[in-house]
């Protein structure tokens, strides 16, 4: 065999693997009974959006759910509305700021001290106010400090706090939100995608040092979801409501790794497909526009 028909040969395996993972990915053939796993679920950021969501959602399956976000009143709100409809179902609510010192996960781990804690959604995270270049976001030194605290430090520590009773129980599910973006460059959101990326390697590492010893560990990297962190309103196709992502990515939870939802497999096949130059400039592009809507709104303002 010469070495164009050996080369050919090597592509179309390479293809045929990514093809067979992405439609695996896209159909995920394993169900599981997330009740099984333990009598409750924690959820980080579960006051909006996804967080909310996964709260209300694992509560309906009957789990008993931990709430943790920043505000006291949001939070109350979250748990009352998952009683209306669930009554037998407990809630257990703590209010601490993610972009806080480490001292908070003393005060997470008095709380939730005891209680039988079989699914961790690390969901809680922030992004840009809108996108810009690195050297010349508003109060830099801040958002890196706040950024790295509330996407990195929480996925790190409460994964350290929780995993090791998941272990010896040789039963447990970690969720951590990290996003496409994490998956590729993502200019003028360099941090939050750095951050990301982060949550992303982290997850996949821990899922294969857990793969057989009882604990599912997944890398879950939404596209657009409806949310105030994303700033869409409105649902669409790719844009799904947190309410039909949760309930999809939930029928997903065996996959070390996952976008969540049919159409954003879609979106991230199609563009891992493109060299990184490209991806970059387009990147550059779309969210060049949004960048200059955003000050052009900001220099009215003003």
């Amino acid at each position: 065999m010469g070495f164009l028909a050996t080369t050919g040969a090597f592509a179309l395996v390479y293809v045929a693997a990514r093809l067979a993972a992405f439609f695996y990915r896209l159909l995920s053939p394993v169900r599981l009974d997330i009740k099984k796993i333990g009598e409750w679920a924690l959820v980080t950021g579960s006051t909006d959006g996804i967080g909310r969501a996964y709260a209300i959602e694992l509560a309906k399956r009957g789990l008993n759910i931990i709430l943790i976000s920043r505000t006291k009143e949001k939070l109350e709100q979250v748990a009352k509305e998952i009683q209306n409809t669930n009554s037998t179902v407990q809630v257990k609510t703590v209010a601490v700021d993610f972009t806080k010192d480490s001292s908070i996960y003393t005060t997470i781990r008095e709380q939730i001290r005891g209680l039988d804690i079989g699914i961790l959604i690390n969901n809680v995270g922030m992004s840009y106010e809108y996108p810009e270049f690195f050297d010349k976001v508003e109060n830099g030194a801040k958002l890196v400090n706040d950024m790295i605290r509330c996407n990195v430090d929480s996925v790190a520590y409460l994964t350290q706090m929780i995993l090791p009773d998941m272990l010896k129980n040789r039963r447990g599910l970690i969720v951590n939100v990290s996003s496409v973006s994490g998956l590729r460059p993502v200019p003028l959101l360099a941090l939050y995608s750095g951050s990301k990326g982060f949550v992303d390697l982290f997850s996949r590492s821990l899922a294969a040092e857990c793969a057989t010893r009882g604990v599912l560990v997944q890398s879950l990297c939404p596209g657009f979801v409806v949310s105030k962190l994303s700033g869409i309103r409105k649902s669409s196709l790719f844009s799904p409501t947190p309410e039909q992502f949760v309930k999809s990515a939930l029928n997903r939870v065996a996959l070390p790794f996952t976008t969540g939802y049919w159409a954003h497999e879609l979106q991230d096949f199609g563009q891992s497909l493109l060299p990184e130059f490209l991806s970059n400039k387009a990147t550059m592009l779309f969210l060049g526009g949004v960048r200059a809507k955003a000050l052009k709104k900001r220099s009215k303002t003003q």
